[in-house]
């Protein structure tokens, strides 16, 4: 499990590298999350540097606590925070995003007929699908283990820079 993560009181508005610091990853990670979920498209500074508001690093130490604690998938992940709804940081994706986001990140077809409306799945269809895959037994086992490999690394890596 995560640890619980204090954030700086008075604080509203935190740079990328505090961020990461804060939830402890990697800044590529954050910003392929700020794609995954819309709520989380930082504002750009004055010189271009992205800046997170206190309710999005909240968002963002909850969605690391769904993947890397929990085991769910990206699309697990948002599909439960569109269901925590009222009490949630987080804003549910419209309907309409989702799609253009799937048709977005869907590997592409080399056809040459275009896909026309009618072949796309209807709304219902859509809703009936599972989001994620089935809850894997003694996950949190296997997670432990791999936060252990990821802080035996980090001290490998830490020495070699000493070095």
């Amino acid at each position: 499990m995560t640890e619980q993560t204090v954030l700086p009181e008075g604080q509203e508005s935190f740079k990328l590298n505090e961020v990461c610091k804060l939830a402890n990853v990697q800044p590529y990670m954050l910003r392929f999350w700020g794609q995954e979920f819309p709520q989380l498209e930082a504002e750009k500074s004055g010189t271009g540097q992205r800046l997170f508001r206190r309710d999005q690093v909240e968002l963002i130490l909850e969605i690391k606590h769904l993947l890397f604690d929990e085991g769910l998938t990206i699309a697990g992940a948002r599909k439960r925070l569109e269901n925590a709804g009222g009490g949630s940081k987080a804003v549910a994706v419209p309907p309409a995003e989702a799609k253009d986001h799937d048709k977005r990140t869907a590997p592409k077809k080399k056809t040459k007929t275009r896909k026309t409306a009618s072949s796309e799945p209807a709304a219902e269809e859509i809703e009936e699908r599972k989001v994620d895959k089935p809850p894997v037994e003694n996950v949190q086992p296997l997670l432990a283990t791999l936060r252990d490999v990821r802080q035996e690394l980090a001290e490998v890596v830490a020495e070699l820079k000493i070095d």
